[in-house]
C-alpha cells in the first residue's frame, strides 16, 4: 500500500530538520574550528586588546584591581587536561611576576596593546577572567 500523505509530509519535516540541524552544527564547529587558540605550554603566545583595570571582589568579598585584556574577537584555550580548556572568551586577566614589567601595565590602560606571554584557565577565586596570562612582555602596536 502507498504511504499515506501525512506519513510522507512527517518524513519530509524529520529530512528538512535533520538538515537544518546539520547546516546548525556545521556552522557552530566551523566558527570554533577558526576561532584562534592560546596553548597554555607555550610561554610566547601573543594577544591583543584593550588593556583595562577593574574594581571587583574576590571569592571573599574583598576588592581587587585586576588588569583585564578585552580582546576584539575571541580565543580559546588549548591545554592538556581538558578540564582546563576554555572555548571562547574576548576576555584575559593578565599579570607579570616580573615587578619591571608589571610596573609598565598603569601606563598603558585605556590603550590597544599587544602582550606576550604563557596563558592558562582561571582557577583560583583571584583570577577574573576565563583565561589568566603571566605576561613577559607588553608594548603597543
Amino acid at each position: 500500500t502507498l504511504p499515506t500523505l501525512e506519513v510522507v509530509m512527517t518524513g519530509f519535516r524529520r529530512t528538512i530538520l535533520m538538515v537544518a540541524l546539520a547546516v546548525a552544527a556545521l556552522g557552530i564547529a566551523g566558527a570554533r574550528a577558526s576561532e584562534p587558540c592560546l596553548n597554555d605550554a607555550s610561554d610566547t603566545q601573543r594577544v591583543t586588546g584593550a588593556l583595562s583595570i577593574e574594581r571587583v571582589k574576590d571569592g571573599l568579598g574583598r576588592f581587587e584591581w585586576p588588569y583585564l585584556l578585552t580582546l576584539a574577537t575571541p580565543v580559546c584555550l588549548t591545554t592538556e587536561d581538558p578540564a582546563d580548556r576554555v572555548d571562547g572568551t574576548r576576555s584575559i586577566h593578565i599579570f607579570a611576576a616580573d615587578q619591571t614589567i608589571a610596573t609598565q601595565f598603569s601606563r598603558y590602560v585605556g590603550a590597544f596593546i599587544v602582550v606576550r606571554g604563557r596563558p592558562f584557565s582561571a582557577h583560583t577565586p583571584h583570577h577574573h577572567a576565563p583565561i589568566v596570562m603571566e605576561i613577559a612582555e607588553i608594548g603597543t602596536q
